[in-house]
């Protein structure tokens, strides 16, 4: 078998491969033993090993016997011929380097039959001296020989003769070191004991650790994907909570945006439902607890369940462990936190509680030291339907100093990001032209233009046709729809950055590649649907302003307002006002007081207009880009889009990319390998105790 696996491993050379081969050997009458049997340490290569390049080759036996000798746990065990010089030997030369103070390293000196010289136990002692060594560490053995196995030799017999070889050996008193298999086998385990006696603290400790990184690392990974009607019950809670996120920021009522200090101030409940709980404790013996996991801002705040964490192997039920652990996120932005938090456990009449307040540094990608814990004699009084919530505030959230982009609307509210639009959009509108601009020398050439061209025409002497100041007004309008249309899809493009950040985040699109992009085209589509209705909104509302009419007193308000400004000989005119009074006008032939009475008064609609167009036009862009689609339209188009596939495509929707399925699998055997070796340790631990 050894040799069908290394071949598979290794192909059919003699190549090098740091790929372990593991075999377990049962036998009734044989200690426990772990051993690592690893390659012996050679200078040159064949072909087919390391491409025939020794000092390659030496390095990768090298690297590989020191990745599992130098953990303080290993037992070093250096197999020696008898027929060699020890100081010469590569492997305790390693030991040595590994561990200079010998208390991990035994010498197993083989083929001593076939040793014919004297002088076998000086240079057993000369190597114990040389190496430091307990004598206690060094035996001498005598192996089957070829012949031997070829004559399927029984192992009793090989004993025995081994037996009386070394009574030879040590007929003239003690020899100063072990003699025998039995006994070397007998000093291993001894040496085993003691060793994790001594590193037990250590190995829990590192066991625990990795533990809850993997179980971390399976939270960022999600669950597998279930049967159609579990794929959809998540598709359902997906579309749910990043509308829900979607609404709150357009309202202001939540915040995604890591502020100065982030969640600072968040108070919130994570609530889980065991619907019979003496059934779940029967069947979570040592297993991943029950999960409840809610998204505050980036961070993933898990409430864990462990329904019968036994202490001891022994124990018919364990104790019942309610776990806060916080999942920070992948910006590495956090430097600290600080969270009080409350555990309540409710059945019934029975009612349990714990509060605590941590504050920590981060360390690694989660946080997880909020336990609270309930004895074995209380939690097998529990019964029927048990409710565990834990309710949890921010104290105080420091993140690592960052610099920062003004640029990036990502991290604003959606909110905030449309004020500033809207803001920006009625700037522009001012920035077209200021209020210098009607009362300029150069406006009022216009009118003047104008005027000369028409006149002669219908009215009575003397008189400006009233087309006049509406022939300006279409002249003035003219930039209004690039105007517009920046705002638009100003808009446009803050809504759909805002909808595929939620959805990555919510759908999670690194796990779900295939759902994400069907959402997101689906939300894409409906934006791009709405957009191409407000345009023609748009293209009506700067048709109306065509019409050049008001029953709004504000018109008539700024024309009076100018005027009695300009009549004012007290008081300091604005600049644009400056240059008119009522004796410079009183100078002005009859034509040109007209046209100053035309300049305020198509300052004064203007004015009006804007206002007017600005409302109009931010009403209809939040009602058809925001309102519409975020509240009434975005579900039942994204229910339409998943929910009407057949189960088969459902499914398929929810299977994650290859790549997290194999790290997935990776990390689930792993942390199944974990949870055993706790088992084990735990158990091992209570016998040592009773010994």
């Amino acid at each position: 078998k050894v040799r069908e696996y290394t071949q598979k491993v290794a192909g059919d050379g003699k190549d090098i491969r740091d790929e372990p081969i593991e075999l377990k050997i049962y036998r009734i009458d044989q200690d426990d033993l772990t051993l690592v049997d690893l390659p012996g340490i050679t200078r040159v290569a064949l072909n087919d090993q390391a491409g025939g390049d020794g000092r390659k080759l030496e390095k990768m036996i090298l690297d590989m016997c020191k990745k599992y000798m130098a953990p303080e746990q290993s037992i070093l065990l250096n197999v020696v011929s008898a027929m060699v010089d020890f100081s010469t030997s590569a492997s305790l030369q390693l030991s040595r380097e590994l561990d200079p103070t010998g208390d991990r390293t035994m010498i197993c000196v083989t083929k001593v039959d076939q040793h014919k010289e004297d002088g076998l136990s000086d240079k057993i002692h000369s190597a114990i001296d040389m190496m430091k060594l307990d004598p206690e560490h060094v035996f001498a053995v005598r192996n089957r020989s070829q012949q031997e196995n070829n004559d399927q030799v029984p192992l009793k017999e090989v004993r025995n003769l081994e037996k009386r070889m070394l009574d030879k050996i040590s007929q003239d008193g003690d020899v100063g070191y072990g003699l025998g298999v039995g006994s070397l086998s007998k000093q291993l385990v001894k040496i085993q004991y003691e060793q994790i006696v001594h590193t037990l603290p250590k190995t829990q400790a590192a066991i625990r650790d990795q533990i809850e990184e993997l179980e971390s690392s399976m939270d960022e990974l999600g669950e597998p994907v279930g049967d159609a009607r579990a794929c959809r019950s998540k598709v359902m809670h997906c579309i749910e909570s990043s509308i829900s996120e979607l609404q709150d920021e357009v309202l202001g009522r939540t915040s995604s945006a890591p502020a100065s200090d982030g969640i600072t101030g968040a108070s919130f409940e994570i609530a889980l439902t065991i619907e019979d709980f003496e059934a779940e404790r029967k069947k979570s013996l040592g297993q991943n607890g029950i999960k409840s996991i809610q998204d505050v801002g980036g961070f993933k705040f898990i409430l864990l369940i462990y329904p019968n964490e036994k202490e001891k192997a022994k124990d018919t039920n364990g104790s019942v462990r309610a776990s806060l652990r916080v999942n920070f996120p992948e910006d590495n932005s956090v430097a600290s936190m600080a969270l009080s938090y409350e555990f309540t456990v409710s059945s019934g009449e029975k009612y349990f509680s714990h509060k605590s307040k941590q504050e920590f540094a981060k360390s690694s990608s989660n946080w997880d030291r909020g336990n609270f814990m309930i004895g074995a004699a209380a939690a097998d009084n529990i019964k029927g339907s048990t409710t565990f919530q834990v309710n949890v505030f921010v104290e105080k959230l420091v993140l690592k100093k960052q610099e920062k982009n003004t640029d990036d609307y990502q991290s604003i509210m959606l909110c905030a990001q449309l004020n500033k639009l809207q803001d920006d959009f009625v700037s522009s509108l001012d920035k077209l032209y200021s209020n210098h601009y009607f009362f300029s020398s150069n406006f009022r050439k216009k009118l003047q233009h104008e005027v000369s061209a028409c006149r002669g025409g219908v009215g009575l002497p003397g008189a400006v046709g009233p087309h006049v100041p509406v022939n300006i007004l279409k002249t003035l309008r003219q930039k209004l729809p690039i105007v517009v249309a920046a705002y638009r899809d100003g808009v446009q493009k803050v809504v759909l950055q805002k909808v595929d950040k939620l959805v990555d985040r919510h759908f999670e699109s690194k796990l779900y590649p295939k759902l994400n992009v069907l959402i997101i085209d689906s939300c894409k589509s409906l934006v791009t649907q709405q957009a191409s209705i407000l345009v023609k909104q748009h293209g009506f509302i700067l048709e109306w302003e065509e019409s050049v009419c008001s029953s709004n007193h504000y018109f008539m308000d700024t024309v009076q307002s100018i005027r009695s400004i300009i009549a004012d000989t007290e008081n300091d005119r604005p600049s644009y006002l400056k240059h008119l009074s009522e004796a410079t006008i009183k100078l002005m032939s009859n034509e040109d007081q007209r046209i100053v009475d035309m300049q305020i008064e198509i300052f004064a609609y203007w004015k009006l207009m804007k206002k007017r167009l600005a409302d109009y036009m931010i009403m209809s862009t939040h009602s058809i880009m925001v309102h519409k689609p975020i509240n009434i339209m975005l579900k039942p188009a994204l229910l339409e889009a998943t929910m009407s596939h057949g189960d088969t495509e459902i499914v398929r929707l929810l299977s994650p990319d290859s790549t997290i399925v194999r790290r997935r699998n990776d990390v689930s055997r792993r942390l199944d390998r974990l949870l055993k070796a706790r088992s084990s340790l735990e158990e091992w631990d209570e016998k040592a105790q009773l010994l």
